[in-house]
């Protein structure tokens, strides 16, 4: 795995495919010009949202935002979908939050960032035994999901402040990826024991939205299997999800659910809702999917909240430099030759062991440790670099190099 440290996420092919179902197909989502919001800290982002009211609708039909969270107040289970990399679909949940909770503080939320085998790594940072960092690296969350966290950051501190339960709904990738290559066949007795126990195939009209994604994205060969491993991966997320919210609910009567997942997951009440409907009763969810007026499609979503203009972070800092593992730390085999690492001397083949003196062993180390930096923030970066000795043989020194992000 090679990967150039320009930003937080990286994709494989059949995580890319994916990628796409979850984050709009079918949809029309149209892209705007973004604005940029330059959040440094949680306190930052509560004042935004004191004066922030989105509009919301039902279908073409204007509602205020007050009289959407009335509505919502009488729903045991609402999903809120999202486009994974838009922080204004964050916001919006994380508004929505706010203000139900307010009203009633028995309500938990489910998220498809974090996958359930790591449910004690989130209650451990959520109870305070664990910081963010140390909860990051646990969890695998650069490893797993790779989106900026920065976006998730805001949703994750007001739960811990709140005392609202976070579930982890995914399920572990070690699966899907299995899945992805041979079906459930390729699972160990183990493995297959961690998912739910029926994964029922798809509607139809489900199965032709994701076989359109399939053929349209170069994936081609129908009679080889893949696209049936594609939709069983699909449907595992779903099923998985489901499962565990409901779970929850039935483990917590009292309580509310709200579900943060990609859009593709529950638009048009396929997918997640459809799954959990086999338990909880339809009248008591709702969907929700943050969307420009103009793009509105009727039926796919039972609300909508209208983001005129899509809201951005600031882009993190850049090394210009690709890293691959090596038993030894990770390794430098690429540089930009304007880059950031370039220009302060770093060079190929040296190995990255510390940075701000935190060890980094892994992408996920260099990622979390990354994240908590800006562009033309100055790094102190430990590198081991291999030097031919007078003798000839191959010793190794460690040398430090500052580095400023652009």
């Amino acid at each position: 795995m090679r990967l150039f440290i320009l930003g937080l996420k990286t994709h494989d092919s059949f995580k890319h495919l994916i990628t796409l179902i979850v984050m709009g197909f079918s949809l029309g989502i149209a892209t705007a010009s973004a604005a940029t919001l330059n959040h440094r800290s949680q306190t930052e982002v509560l004042q935004f949202l004191q004066t922030y009211q989105p509009g919301a609708s039902i279908g073409k039909q204007s509602i205020s935002f007050n009289d959407l969270v009335q509505r919502l107040l009488s729903k045991r289970v609402i999903l809120v979908g999202e486009i994974h990399d838009r922080y204004d679909h964050h916001l919006n949940q994380l508004a929505l939050l706010k203000a139900l909770s307010a009203q009633d503080p028995n309500i938990g939320i489910g998220v498809e960032w974090f996958q359930q085998p790591f449910q004690p790594v989130l209650d451990a940072y959520l109870a305070g035994r664990i910081d963010e960092t140390e909860m990051l690296k646990r969890s695998g969350y650069y490893n797993r999901w790779r989106y900026d966290y920065r976006m998730l950051r805001p949703i994750l501190i007001f739960a811990k402040d709140n005392h609202i339960p976070v579930l982890a709904l995914n399920a572990p990738v070690e699966i899907t990826q299995k899945v992805a290559q041979g079906g459930l066949e390729a699972l160990s007795d183990k493995e297959r024991a961690q998912l739910p126990k029926h994964i029922n195939p798809p509607e139809s009209s489900y199965l032709q939205r994701l076989r359109k994604v399939f053929m349209r994205h170069g994936t081609h060969g129908a009679g080889d299997g893949r696209f049936e491993n594609f939709a069983l991966v699909q449907r595992i997320w779903d099923e998985t999800m489901a499962a565990n919210a409901v779970d929850f609910l039935q483990a917590n009567p009292r309580y509310r659910l709200m579900i943060f997942s990609g859009v593709g997951h529950i638009s048009d009440r396929m997918g997640i809702p459809s799954d959990m409907a086999r338990t909880i009763p339809t009248q008591q969810m709702a969907t929700v999917m943050t969307q420009s007026a103009g793009d509105i499609a009727m039926g796919q979503f039972d609300y909508f909240m209208l983001s005129p203009q899509p809201h951005n972070l600031p882009p993190t800092g850049k090394l210009g430099a690709w890293f691959e593992p090596d038993p030894r730390g990770l390794q430098v085999s690429r540089l930009a030759q304007t880059g950031a690492a370039a220009q302060a001397g770093m060079m190929t083949g040296d190995r990255l062991r510390k940075i701000n003196n935190i060890p980094v062993r892994s992408m996920s180390d260099l990622l979390s440790t990354l994240a908590g930096f800006n562009i033309g923030d100055t790094l102190q970066l430990t590198l081991e670099r291999d030097r031919l000795a007078p003798k000839g043989e191959v010793e190794s020194h460690l040398l430090t190099l500052a580095i400023k992000l652009q």
